[in-house]
């Protein structure tokens, strides 16, 4: 899937040395033989306690002290054919004995054996933690030990969590949900038991109003507050929580970090209307700086990182352009540091199938065994009006055109073991001018149909781009037919593929609110003044919105690569579906002229929400050679965000002069090559090497980096040094040197 690098042996020392952190980080020892006896070990003793503790319950004499209170008559031990009859027909007499047995004997036994291995175990993972250890490493400039302290809380940071790792809770529904007031509707264990309790009414309390991108009437739900809301996402399923207690080892508490949690959900500039986030987070850092006297740093995680983005441009903007009012010079008075782990900065792909259809690759993978029992349940016409209610997926959509997009340096169309090679549009010249965009790599490809169009014209109407002129049928039925339709071509390029989502709005028409709040058109963006009304909706977009001025402030991008990411799809059309859902539109732009004709096309529930489309991922297209599973073309990232989108922006705002980054702040590229196992001590999770999008930040790399920045220690040795262990400057080079493609072509 990537290419063998020409620094091989410099990542495979990286790779080592790291493997010598992690080794005594979070109680991880990475000896395999040592986790191998280690899983044996508990899996005999489980096995071995189970038979003894059987065995002694059935023979001891002690079970004759059970007779006190239930009337126990003891098996024939002579005959042991007859024991399943003895169990069966004595059920509530053992169980009563069971549980008196378990409660005097069993957990006793399990308390103190539980009690001593956590004890031993948290020792350890104190003594072995990253933060632990930098607290109390201590070097003087000649490199001799216990000339100085070590790491120590020094910054104050504000971290930002990403797309849906936070809690949402209920402080307002119908009456189906009303008994939840404060619970949390997603991110909890209670999470699953409410969704599977109601699935309508779930969903209708997670879905936002499609008009205003807000709350729907009498309801409200909102971000869990504090460490807690996304320290874990369930259980004991990790997000900041490793973070967290590593720099606590260093004397961060609450009092000098703080989470700022928000409703994913939202657009980010509803994120401000309706809760005034931005002006709460723009608060919180101006009191870390008043209270410590030191500058703040910036955490952000995934999505985080594009709502900071969104944040520094709203904050250095005049309010009466919509903005934060801070002035030109308050990123620089304020901000010490920016770390962006695993930054959507330029999008994602995968939010495409989610707003086109109502998809995502594991569905896809999972349709030929358990696709039929989802769709069931909670289908993709289900899924797909949930998600387009979401103003946030709109600000995650791919940034930067066919320009960064359709150039394909990074697509990998043939995997051997020998060489991989890039399918890349030849930047030749046609009669002086540049290629078309029909010559770009597609973000989509339909298949069925013949050669010229996917379905009949007589039978479905394919005019996709262009949508219908019937603001009759919008107001009456509340969505746009549109969403029905199929383009005569079978590739949409990046730039049509957003065009389509952004007119037909999920089905919802001119009238679905996130459309209104972003654009995805990075060069009209780029062109917009800071004073037009219509700059904020390029905000999030790095592109379309250079850095603002802070010369002192440093940005750390830190992502891991080498684990295959979503990058590009092929999709399938149910003619037959088309045609139907054609003749029903057809019928409905008659109703205009003659009210009494309109069929009945969809049921009750269908009518007051857009109905499903006649296409999905084709998940019968897999060619290994080619990086396509299940109808998903892969290329290199964290298995979320594409290599393009984690590092292009930052490789491109660290080049000397850039225009996108004009005060010429610091900007450092910090790459984790995934390297993943699976550990006794953290099950589910990839190990302290991971790069995987979430994983990563429990790898030892990232929290040392993070740690050393918060804390200023050794930050110019150990931190402020560029690792790129991927191909990402071999696939820029290709990209800026082709006259469709790169950051200049995206702004022209």
């Amino acid at each position: 899937m990537v290419r063998k690098s020409s620094r091989a042996a410099a990542a495979a020392a990286s790779a080592k040395a790291q493997a010598a952190v992690a080794s005594n980080n979070n109680g991880f020892h990475h000896p395999k033989q040592v986790k191998a006896q280690g899983s044996e070990n508990v899996l005999a003793f489980v096995i071995v306690a189970l038979l003894s503790l059987s065995l002694w319950f059935i023979t001891s004499p002690h079970h004759n002290n059970l007779a006190s209170t239930v009337s126990f008559v003891p098996p024939d031990m002579t005959n042991l054919s007859h024991l399943p009859d003895y169990f069966m027909n004595n059920t509530d007499l053992f169980q009563s004995a069971f549980d008196d047995f378990y409660s005097t004997n069993v957990q006793p036994f399990l308390d103190r054996g539980r009690n001593a291995f956590n004890g031993t175990r948290h020792a350890t993972e104190e003594e072995s933690r990253v933060g632990h250890q930098l607290r109390l490493a201590s070097v003087n400039s000649n490199g001799e030990d216990g000339s100085s302290t070590g790491a120590f809380a020094k910054h104050p940071i504000v971290m930002i969590p990403g797309f849906v790792t936070s809690g949402l809770e209920l402080w307002a529904g119908r009456d189906c949900f009303k008994k939840h007031f404060r619970q949390r509707l997603w991110g909890s264990v209670s999470m699953a038991r409410t969704f599977l309790a109601d699935r309508e009414c779930w969903r209708e309390h997670l879905s936002l109003d499609p008009k205003t991108g807000m709350d729907p009437p009498n309801i409200r739900l909102r971000s869990a507050q504090g460490f807690e809301a996304a320290d874990n996402f369930v259980a004991t399923y990790w997000v900041w929580s490793k973070l967290i207690e590593n720099l606590a080892d260093v004397g961060y508490d609450g009092s000098m970090m703080t989470m700022m949690a928000y409703d994913w959900r939202l657009g980010y500039e509803l994120m401000e209307t309706r809760d005034g986030y931005f002006t709460k987070l723009k608060h919180c850092i101006e009191a870390h700086f008043e209270s410590s006297g030191e500058k703040v740093v910036i955490a952000s995680h995934s999505m985080g990182g594009t709502v900071v983005y969104y944040f520094l441009n709203w904050v250095v903007t005049d309010k009466k352009y919509g903005g934060g009012g801070g002035g030109k010079d308050w990123i620089e008075k304020y901000v010490h540091a920016f770390i962006n782990i695993s930054g959507t900065l330029l999008g994602v792909p995968k939010a495409v199938p989610a707003l086109l259809s109502g998809e995502l690759k594991d569905i896809a993978a999972m349709l030929p065994q358990l696709g039929d029992l989802l769709e069931q349940y909670f289908g993709r016409r289900l899924r797909k009006q949930l998600w387009n209610t979401w103003g946030s997926l709109f600000g995650m959509l791919p940034k930067g055109g066919d320009a960064i997009w359709g150039i394909g340096a990074d697509i990998v169309v043939s995997n051997t073991t020998d060489t991989t090679k890039y399918d890349v549009p030849s930047p030749e010249l046609i009669a002086g001018e540049l290629l078309s965009t029909s010559q770009m790599k597609p973000l989509i490809t339909w298949n069925y149909g013949d050669e010229h169009e996917i379905c009949s014209a007589q039978s479905f109407p394919v005019d996709n781009i262009t949508p219908i002129s019937s603001s009759t049928i919008i107001e009456k039925q509340g969505f746009n037919h549109t969403d029905f339709t199929i383009p005569p071509s079978r590739e949409w390029s990046t730039a049509q593929t957003l065009e389509h989502i952004f007119q037909n709005g999920g089905g919802y028409g001119p009238f679905l609110s996130s459309p209104n709040i972003f654009s995805h058109d990075s060069a009209k963006g780029w062109s917009e003044k800071p004073s037009s009304k219509d700059k904020r909706k390029h905000w999030h977009d790095p592109v379309a919105t250079p850095l603002p001025r802070a010369p002192s402030l440093k940005i750390y991008c830190i992502y891991g690569v080498g684990l295959p990411t979503e990058r590009a799809y092929h999709y399938k059309v149910d003619c037959d579906k088309a045609a139907e859902l054609g003749s029903c539109r057809t019928s409905q732009v008659q109703d205009d002229e003659t009210p009494s004709s309109v069929p009945q096309c969809n049921n009750d529930e269908e009518s007051k929400e857009p109905p499903d489309v006649p296409f999905n991922i084709d998940s019968s297209i897999y060619d290994d050679a080619q990086n396509v599973k299940y109808g998903v073309l892969f290329s290199d990232g964290d298995a979320s965000v594409p290599l393009i989108s984690l590092g292009y922006m930052c490789q491109k705002w660290a080049e000397p002069k850039s225009s996108h980054n004009p005060s010429g702040i610091q900007v450092v590229t910090r790459e984790k090559k995934h390297t993943g196992e699976v550990l006794l001590s953290d099950p589910g999770r990839g190990g302290p090497l991971s790069g995987e999008h979430v994983d990563i930040l429990g790898n030892v790399g990232v929290i040392e980096d993070f740690v050393r920045i918060a804390t200023g220690f050794e930050v110019e040795e150990k931190v402020d040094r560029e690792v790129v262990e991927s191909e990402l400057k071999e696939i820029m080079k290709t990209m800026d040197e082709h006259p469709m493609g790169g950051l200049k072509r995206a702004i022209q």
